[in-house]
């Protein structure tokens, strides 16, 4: 390898030991020693590429979020509907629970780590804010293709559906016979009913 590519490669490494030790340990019970060790480097190898435990964190979230984010967005984009769409992304959203429970105790750890340090509050939340901002791109695209209007603004929609994924996602993780699998898109698709109309109909409020 080229010195490039195996930097690239240690990098790598790294964030893959520290999803499964921040994920079993939380951010304050981890340490560079367990990540590096389970990593297969020393410790040196890992200050070489972050500059702490913190800077890992943050990079390890950017990158979890960017990879959950594109899945989600091209489950939704093939679709044909909105309510097919709505379906899409909670299955995709399901399956990822499934598939890989780490990544939702990693979310939870990472939002406890920013509500409790008003220092890095603004950092842990500019990095959710790119999912709100993911979500309300869909919906906007969702609303011009199929000719709807909205009762509230996309974005704050967008809140209220992740908001809804994150909730669902924590009671199927802690009682997963509570939470059938398709309950996210039914509820989902019941919220967008709710909130778009066919453009030019008018606000219910108003009829």
């Amino acid at each position: 390898m080229t010195r490039e590519q195996s930097r690239a490669n240690t990098r790598e490494r790294l964030l893959r030991a520290a999803r499964s030790v921040f994920a079993r340990s939380g951010f304050h019970g981890a340490s560079v020693e367990e990540i590096a060790s389970e990593a297969g480097f020393s410790t040196g190898a890992l200050y070489s590429n972050f500059s702490g435990k913190e800077d890992l964190f943050l990079a390890l979230m950017e990158r979890e979020i960017d990879e959950h984010a594109g899945e989600i967005a091209d489950a939704v984009r093939a679709r044909a509907s909105i309510a097919e769409r709505a379906t899409g992304g909670a299955r995709q959203w399901m399956t990822m629970i499934e598939r890989e429970p780490e990544v939702l105790l990693l979310f939870m750890e990472f939002w406890a780590y920013g509500v409790r340090d008003a220092r890095m509050r603004p950092k842990v939340a500019a990095q959710f804010a790119r999912m709100r901002e993911l979500l309300t791109m869909l919906i906007a695209d969702g609303v011009r293709e199929f000719d709807l209007e909205l009762d509230i603004p996309a974005e704050q929609l967008a809140v209220a559906i992740d908001a809804l994924a994150d909730g669902i996602a924590r009671q199927k993780l802690a009682d997963p016979d509570a939470v059938p699998d398709e309950l996210m898109g039914r509820v989902l698709s019941l919220l967008l009913a709710g909130a778009a109309r066919p453009a030019g109909t008018g606000s219910p409020t108003a009829r």
